[in-house]
């Protein structure tokens, strides 16, 4: 199995949960999910991407540095003008941690894979209204 199978099959088995006034949003790579689409239609969206900036290319840090790493993603995509809602990604496998994470709101693929690339991500999840998630390689 190459690595990108195995990162893959560890994206694949993960919720990626946005967080909401009202209640969570758990999106799935490959699965509609209306209460997205209610979300992305009450914002204004027709596009969005999920993102952390933990664990850089996989390699574990510490808890201190990974939400140092998140809060500086979100100062930055705040001072871009993106708006966001916070998120966490929540692996199926308890032998994972579930990383803070941000949804970008209104955001392009391209622009998307340029942000996973700065904050040295290998991959982001990434939609359009009425369209399934897709898992997107970031290099």
């Amino acid at each position: 199995m190459t690595q990108h199978e195995a990162l893959a099959r560890v994206y694949l088995q993960t919720t990626y949960r946005v967080i909401t006034a009202a209640k969570p949003v758990d999106i799935r790579i490959g699965v509609l999910n209306p209460a997205l689409a209610d979300l992305l239609q009450s914002r204004g969206a027709r596009t969005w991407a999920f993102l952390t900036a933990s664990n850089p290319r996989s390699q574990q840090l510490t808890d201190d540095d990974n939400a140092l790493r998140n809060d500086k993603l979100m100062q930055s995509l705040r001072e871009e003008g993106w708006s966001c809602l916070d998120a966490v990604g929540v692996p199926d496998n308890s032998d994972w941690t579930p990383e803070q994470s941000v949804l970008i709101l209104g955001i392009g693929r391209r622009a998307a894979l340029a942000l996973a690339r700065r904050w040295q991500q290998n991959a982001i999840v990434y939609g359009e209204h009425g369209v399934v998630p897709e898992l997107v390689w970031a290099d």
